[in-house]
């Protein structure tokens, strides 16, 4: 089952509030990805990232396996 999108979305717009992360994991190589959300892109097609080497990263919603949510740290 699909992520859902207004879920990511929600907790996305928390993090960039927070400034925390969101963990997920991606279809390409299944690994969990810890990403520092800065804001959406297109049509709220997928959100612009830091990944924790600060180098910038766009995340489409579809390349998305699964949503663990925002990490609390």
């Amino acid at each position: 089952m699909e992520p859902d999108v207004s879920i990511m979305t929600l907790d996305i717009i928390e993090a960039i509030r927070s400034q925390n992360y969101v963990l997920l994991n991606e279809k390409a190589s299944n690994a969990q990805v810890e990403l520092l959300p800065k804001g959406f892109y297109g049509d709220f097609d997928g959100f612009r990232a830091y990944n924790l080497k600060g180098e910038e990263t766009k995340v489409p919603f579809n390349e998305v396996k699964s949503w663990s949510g925002v990490s609390k740290k």
